[in-house]
């Protein structure tokens, strides 16, 4: 594969393009083939939801806590929890940036982000080539080295939120649970459905568990939605106490903390290191703009009333990461239940993409291991698979600082992934008239500022998260590898 190999098309919007079908000769030989390249755009739009939507409810369970944050509990419930009163973005929004903030940095962020897939699609239908975000990163250098560099970050990336997805599950059998057992019991349980339901080989199905994971979280938003609104007073209230709100960051905010809470906000909108591998596997990859206007719509309502609703309801105090903690026990308990498949099958798809990228480098396009039921290539997909599980497993139970572990690494990874490749995306499949017209010019000036932003997440949120590490040791807020700590929500009524 060439960086050169690929006519780049003038006009994309609204262009037919075919991808041609390369079989192995024994294919046809074989009635039951694996599904490539056979996604709809509906399909798609299901996979974005599940990726975007979906996952939104959990990233602040491992990013960096608030240290102003007071809440009883042990050091090694905070670490893995994330400390309640941070900054919880879906089902309620960072409550130490405030309401003005919070809110305009979803409408930027978000803004930023429909530019960005935007542009990484045309990226793809210019070198249909691409499968994966490392072959796009192997395109924009013509160098191998770039596909590995993609690749380690891709999977780091990926397995750390596996290991996330583990980590939840246990804090949402908790909350449900009451911490009656050891939590890691349930992640090896939780572990092990993942790994099970990660044996699936094509996006077809993966879309299916998609609508699944949709629905239920759509199910959860409505009862942490309606639950605020009839409880009267959120989880954790005081009596006497007033519940409140701010319009300016609460005083005593300092720099890393504000910085916390808008990198929070960027990690959750960033998610197009998976975008390749969808558009990669559609039938007509000219159709991918419809899925992801269905899914940004989606996403700028949820992240917008959704948030606004909890912090009129919870306030800054009683804001939690997710949102059905500021609820009372019997709303808060069924809400964490309707989050189980949604963790189960996030957990499913990111093994998902990352499997299929090392999967694709042992059998090329056309193989027939790769497109047929065959031994050998159920044997390669299994071991691939299980090795992924196995890594996650153990960063998110081993490592005592993986919240902090997690949020460097997306803060290296996501700058390149979210805003720096297709800030130079576009100036590399707009070679020659960059210029050529108002809206070149003005896209122009975009690109530039997705380049600035990358760096600018890529340095601060370095800075961010080992400044977080060293916190997290001086006050110990640390967790022992493989604990049983009841990391569950405790409702105090």
């Amino acid at each position: 594969m060439s960086a050169t190999d690929s006519k780049t098309p003038s006009d994309i919007e609204g262009q037919t393009f075919q991808k041609e079908k390369q079989l192995d000769s024994h294919v046809a030989v074989h009635e039951e083939k694996i599904g490539d390249r056979k996604l709809t755009w509906k399909q798609t739009a299901a996979l974005l939801l599940t990726e975007y939507v979906v996952l939104c409810v959990f990233p602040l369970l491992a990013f960096p806590p608030s240290k102003t944050a007071e809440r009883a509990m042990s050091s090694e419930s905070a670490f893995i929890r994330g400390c309640l009163d941070v900054q919880p973005f879906f089902l309620g929004w960072p409550a130490i940036l405030a309401f003005p903030w919070s809110f305009s940095a979803t409408l930027v962020i978000g803004l930023a982000t429909l530019w960005t897939s935007h542009v990484l699609w045309r990226y793809c239908m210019a070198y249909p080539q691409i499968r994966d975000i490392c072959d796009a990163a192997y395109c924009m250098t013509g160098k191998r080295w770039a596909w590995w560099a993609a690749f380690v970050g891709l999977a780091l990336n990926n397995y750390c939120i596996m290991g996330l997805h583990v980590v939840a599950g246990g804090t949402a059998i908790q909350t449900i649970r009451g911490g009656k057992e050891c939590t890691l019991i349930w992640g090896v349980v939780l572990g092990v459905i993942m790994l099970l339901g990660s044996f699936m080989r094509d996006f077809k199905h993966m879309s299916l568990l998609g609508l699944l994971a949709s629905s239920t979280m759509f199910i959860c938003t409505l009862i942490v939605l309606a639950g605020h609104g009839v409880q009267g007073t959120p989880n954790g209230w005081v009596e006497g106490t007033k519940v409140t709100w701010t319009v300016w960051a609460p005083k005593g905010t300092t720099f890393v903390q504000a910085l916390n809470a808008l990198l929070n906000i960027t990690y959750t909108w960033v998610g197009q290191a998976l975008i390749p591998s969808f558009v990669g596997d559609m039938e007509h990859p000219e159709d991918f703009p419809k899925a992801l206007y269905v899914s940004m719509g989606a996403e700028f309502i949820l992240f917008t009333i959704t948030g606004a609703v909890v912090y009129n309801y919870a306030g800054t105090q009683y804001t939690t990461a997710p949102g059905y903690g500021s609820l009372i026990s019997k709303y808060g308990r069924v809400a964490a239940g309707f989050t189980l498949p949604t963790i189960i099958i996030v957990g499913i798809l990111y093994s998902f993409v990352t499997s299929r990228a090392i999967f694709f480098q042992v059998f090329p396009e056309g193989s027939v291991h790769r497109l047929t039921h065959t031994a050998k290539g159920w044997t390669t997909w299994i071991i691939i698979v299980f090795g992924g599980w196995v890594i996650s497993f153990i960063i998110g139970e081993a490592v005592p600082f993986f919240s902090d572990l997690l949020s460097l690494i997306s803060s290296l990874f996501d700058s390149w992934f979210g805003f720096i490749f297709w800030g130079y995306g576009w100036y590399q499949i707009n070679k020659g008239r960059r210029l050529s017209g108002g809206f070149q010019i003005w896209e122009n000036v975009v690109a530039a500022l997705m380049i600035i932003t990358g760096v600018f997440f890529l340095v601060a949120g370095a800075y961010s998260s080992i400044q977080s590490i060293l916190d997290s040791y001086a006050i110990g807020a640390i967790k022992k590898p493989f604990t049983c700590a009841n990391t569950g929500f405790e409702f105090t009524r």
